[in-house]
């Protein structure tokens, strides 16, 4: 058994706050990753390259029909890819996890993964014409190692904040993840657009987007090295032992043997898996969802760019929504509400009249947004502040997910390029909110000493929960060749996570946390 020491001590309140800001830039620094190359430019560019080779014999590129159901065949190449890359993390993440709980190297260990996956999106620079297969063990070796980083991350985060902080630790490094990823995407598109006035070629540009990453995510994370600490555990090694591999399996395998002792937790990570499977395929293929409705990369560089910025406030907006001490909470609950209720209309209005451009779709949700601020600051918050007593995390993850499943219904009818904008808005909402705070409930419900496991074990949920959303995307595409009824299928998640949530009791599992935490406690080997 690992046997803590000194996870946290007294610090002032600068010290505090600069190590809180310090663990949430971690997410600005891997969010690069997210926003830019996987979510943005890698899929684009890979289809570039890898549809050629797709093309059925005889055929060339000028023929529309052929190169779309190659761009299809790659597309859905990408789309397994992406499976097995998140199958391999889920299953790393555990065992890297608990050798760290078994060492003091949690940090030290995200340091070095960081590193590594810095220098692979880099090199991600080098591709050029025909190196798809390249293209995909680049990307498949970044997002095993990014998914990994971000288990031993969040593992860091009980030992970071305060447990009355963490909501608003949590939502923050999400709310940071969104603007720095949407700052340097901001970057990127700019020289993407101005490239012929740069003198160079879009593909240079979109290589320089990818060597950019790297650099964002190594040099961002230097203030986490600096500042945030490594939680102080006495193990095997600290005993005169070493602790191998084999440790860590051990580790999990006592876990599982005594799984009942953690039923709450396995019931979280179980409901985390269905609905993550939802969020996680809008989250990694909307891009190619946009691109199979044949909207072009503007439209697409542009949405997801929106969706960043409008991410950072509700972020932060969801964290504050459980938090009894914030007296905003109404106004908070009725914006989201508003959002959620007003946006699919607007959506109604532009699918019907066929006629709204995309400056008009600005001034929509600017009318909109301002609209609703009005409202909520000055009679939603009276309104709803009875309501939002009673938003407790949980409530707030669940209202999240119901908003979430209007996304893939309204995708479904999607007809305009105003209405991706108007849908790339409401993704925004609920994207960082519904995760910051699932994080939060995991974090109650494991044992701090313990959590680089318990983190492992959450990293293999939410890594396994974005294989079957990709594969029923995929599965659906290649069965009907329609990616309307591909988007459509996520809703099956969505809802099978709402009530397997709703069964998950936290304030019992947090006891059963705290009952376990006390006993290592109490088995200390000073």
């Amino acid at each position: 058994m690992t046997k803590r020491v000194d996870l946290s001590s007294t610090t002032d309140d600068k010290t505090y706050r600069r190590r809180i800001l310090s663990w949430a830039l971690y997410d600005w620094a891997n969010h690069a990753y997210v926003t830019t190359t996987a979510t943005t430019y890698f899929l684009p560019y890979f289809l570039a390259l890898a549809a050629p080779s797709f093309l059925k014999a005889g055929m060339g590129e000028a023929d529309e029909a052929a190169m779309a159901l190659a761009r299809d065949s790659a597309s859905n190449i990408f789309a397994f890819v992406v499976a097995v890359a998140l199958f391999t993390a889920a299953i790393l993440a555990p065992v890297i996890g608990t050798y760290a709980d078994l060492t003091d190297l949690r940090k030290r260990i995200l340091i070095r993964m960081t590193i590594a996956g810095g220098i692979l999106a880099s090199s991600m620079f080098l591709l050029t014409d025909g190196m798809w297969i390249p293209a995909l063990v680049l990307y498949f070796l970044t997002q095993v190692i990014l998914n990994v980083a971000l288990g031993l991350n969040s593992s860091l985060l009980p030992h970071t904040a305060n447990p009355q902080d963490l909501n608003r630790a949590s939502s923050l490094g999400y709310a940071m993840g969104y603007i720095g990823g949407g700052l340097l995407l901001a970057a990127n598109t700019t020289i993407f657009f101005l490239a012929d006035r740069l003198g160079i070629r879009s593909d240079l540009a979109v290589r320089i987007a990818f060597l950019s990453v790297g650099i964002w995510w190594i040099g961002f994370t230097i203030p986490y090295w600096l500042n945030v600490p490594e939680p102080k555990i006495l193990s095997l090694g600290g005993k005169g032992g070493k602790v191998r591999l084999r440790d860590s399996f051990a580790q999990i395998a006592e876990t599982v043997r005594n799984i009942r002792r953690y039923k709450e937790l396995f019931k979280m990570l179980i409901a985390f898996w269905f609905y993550m499977e939802g969020v996680g395929a809008i989250i990694l293929l909307a891009t190619a969802y946009g691109a199979a409705l044949g909207l072009e990369m503007e439209v697409l560089l542009a949405t997801l760019l929106m969706t960043q910025f409008v991410a950072f406030p509700y972020a932060i907006l969801f964290g504050r929504i459980p938090d009894p001490e914030n007296k905003w909470r109404g106004a908070s609950l009725a914006m989201l509400l508003w959002t959620a209720a007003t946006l699919p209309l607007a959506g109604m209005y532009a699918n019907m009249t066929g006629r709204v451009s995309v400056p008009y779709a600005f001034l929509i949700l600017a009318a909109d947004q301002i609209t609703g601020i009005v409202l909520s600051l000055t009679i939603g918050r009276f309104l709803l502040a009875a309501v939002a007593k009673k938003i407790d995390t949980k409530r707030a993850v669940l209202l999240g997910l119901i908003i979430y499943i209007i996304i893939p219904i309204w995708g479904f009818f999607l007809a305009t390029k105003a209405e991706f904008f108007m849908l790339g808005w409401l993704v925004g909402t609920v994207q960082g909110g519904t995760q910051a705070l699932s994080r939060t409930i995991y974090a109650k419900l494991s044992p701090p000493s313990r959590s680089g496991e318990f983190f492992g074990l959450y990293g293999l949920s939410e890594k396994f929960a974005g294989i079957l959303g990709p594969l029923l995307y995929a599965s659906v595409g290649q069965v009907t060749h329609s990616p309307k009824s591909s988007i459509l299928s996520i809703v099956v998640f969505l809802v099978i996570g709402i009530i397997l949530l709703l069964r998950v009791d936290v304030d019992k599992g947090a006891k059963i946390a705290a009952l376990e935490e006390k006993a290592i406690e109490s088995s200390l080997v000073l």
